[in-house]
C-alpha cells in the first residue's frame, strides 16, 4: 500500500511539472522541505 501511494504521488508530482514546468516544481520542493524541517526543529 505504501508503495502504491508512493507511485501515484511520483506520477502526481511528474503531471504537475510538465504542466508548470520543472523549475518552478523544484523550488516548490525546496521550500516544503525548509518548511518541514523547520516545523521539527522547536
Amino acid at each position: 500500500m505504501a508503495n502504491l501511494l508512493k507511485g501515484m504521488q511520483t506520477w502526481f508530482f511528474e503531471l504537475i511539472e510538465d504542466a508548470v514546468g520543472e523549475k518552478t516544481m523544484r523550488k516548490y520542493k525546496e521550500e516544503m522541505e525548509k518548511k518541514n524541517k523547520s516545523q521539527n526543529n522547536p
